[in-house]
């Protein structure tokens, strides 16, 4: 009789349980669009000599059917990130910190010269050619994508800037 009771009674704390759970797991929907970010040829320009200051550029894709809106980014070793954006104003370029960048439902936000870019301050220790630093972007929506940015020279971001002369037929 005691063991049909706790039993029963076991079997009663089981099937509130996964009602209670079932309850408060439902009123949203799994299927929703989640942002699929990703990022591509991340790099971190090396500190020039005397300078305070240097620049991040990155692409940011997103693969999603749903917007996402990055609003902070942060680089190990270097104390302070801030996204920066280049704009015509009055016909002068003007350069200014934004709050955020929304990336569109596929599509994609190059941080590059004359556009959106992270400006980078306060090394803790030296920029290296060649290194990698560890970079994480932070979304309104809680989320964070880590990826690695590649410390490069000012040639090599020059070069990479630059259109092509040559070009190739297929």
């Amino acid at each position: 009789m005691m063991t049909k009771l706790c039993f029963s009674m076991a079997s009663a704390l089981i099937f509130s349980f996964f009602s209670s759970s079932l309850a408060a797991h439902s009123g949203h929907d799994h299927g929703s669009d989640v942002a699929v970010l990703e990022v591509t040829n991340a790099q971190v320009r090396e500190f020039l000599p005397g300078s305070t200051s240097t620049v991040g550029y990155l692409t940011l894709i997103n693969h999603s059917g749903a917007a996402a809106t990055l609003t902070k980014a942060t680089i190990d070793g270097l104390g302070r990130v801030e996204i920066h954006e280049h704009s015509h104003v009055d016909g002068m370029m003007k350069m200014q910190q934004v709050e955020s960048v929304e990336i569109k439902a596929h599509e994609s936000v190059s941080f590059q010269p004359g556009g959106y870019h992270l400006m980078v301050f306060e090394p803790q220790e030296p920029l290296k050619v060649g290194q990698e630093r560890k970079l994480t972007l932070y979304f309104s929506d809680g989320n964070r994508l880590f990826t690695n940015a590649q410390v490069v020279s000012l040639e090599a971001q020059a070069t990479q800037s630059k259109p092509s002369t040559q070009h190739a037929h297929h």
